[in-house]
């Protein structure tokens, strides 16, 4: 009866690391963590949010990894209301870090038709406000 037990340990041991495998690769499982700093749209620019007013809006980069074996997967640009990160436009990227490291924003630019981001290897990102404005 032993070795029938064993094999079925063997069987559901590998079902679970299948598992977590499958859901580590394709990410339902991940985790991500805010890169350097949170970038507050200027009082001088505002935007008629569907709220009824104006509301403040805010740039970050975000990086993505897998909850398992902690893989990267991508980075984030994050446009929206919310300084947490919470809820807004997210726009995913890879800037397939070489020896420089990860992303970094150099500036961020603020005008009615939107924000222009900058990076510190100088590609630049501009989101239209009809992208953000509203948290979409």
């Amino acid at each position: 009866m032993a070795p029938i037990l064993a094999g079925a340990a063997g069987y559901i041991a590998f079902a679970v690391l299948l598992m977590l495998f499958v859901l580590d690769t394709s990410g339902w499982l991940h985790r991500t963590e805010k890169l350097g700093d949170v970038h507050r749209q200027p009082a001088s620019v505002t935007y008629g949010d569907e709220s009824g007013g104006p509301r403040t809006h805010y740039v970050g980069l975000l990086r993505e990894r897998s909850f398992v074996f902690g893989r990267h997967r991508a980075y984030q640009l994050f446009v929206g209301p919310e300084p947490n990160f919470g809820y807004g436009h997210f726009i995913d990227f890879d800037h397939g870090a070489g020896p420089g490291g990860p992303p970094a924003v150099k500036s961020v630019t603020w005008n009615a038709k939107g924000v222009r981001v900058t990076f510190t290897t100088g590609h630049e990102v501009f989101v239209p406000a009809d992208a953000f404005v509203g948290a979409r």
